[in-house]
């Protein structure tokens, strides 16, 4: 199923000036005006499989998604912004699934611990209750992880 850009602006509950796959640096602006406050927080790169030199991670407090502020963890791997982890309310889980599926179509893995949609970079983790929106740069280990083949 294609999904155009225009459809994926108009559906993806992700803040669309965040660029995925920028570095910090140009997502700071959005992130000041997003995020009631903020934690950057470096990490040790082994921490993260995406990262080889740094693995940076900003906690937005108060992001605004599906009409609540979330916090939301805005991952950078090697200066670039890999993926954002929004935590929701375990009992909201459904609702996101199914308002995913009426966004993106079917979802392409679905399992107990999550649901996907790889054209849309998209996912609902289940065992810790978030969404997920990952760069294409991530895609290949998210989408392994999903299919059953990644770590």
């Amino acid at each position: 199923m294609l999904i155009s850009l225009l459809t994926l602006a108009l559906t993806l509950p992700l803040e669309p000036d965040v660029a995925l796959g920028a570095s910090e640096q140009v997502n700071a602006p959005a992130l000041s005006r997003i995020c009631e406050s903020q934690t950057r927080r470096t990490l040790d790169p082994a921490q993260l499989p995406l990262a080889q030199s740094s693995h940076v991670q900003i906690d937005c407090q108060g992001y605004a998604f599906l009409g609540a502020p979330r916090l939301a963890e805005f991952v950078f791997a090697d200066g670039s912004l890999t993926h954002v982890w929004i935590l929701v309310e375990a009992t909201e889980l459904d609702a996101l699934e199914t308002q995913f599926d009426a966004a993106y179509g079917p979802a392409d893995a679905r399992a107990e611990g999550f649901s996907a949609w790889y054209e849309a970079r998209a996912a609902v983790r289940k065992d810790v209750p978030e969404a997920l929106y990952y760069s294409t740069q991530a895609a290949p280990l998210f989408e392994a992880w999903f299919s059953g083949q990644g770590g």
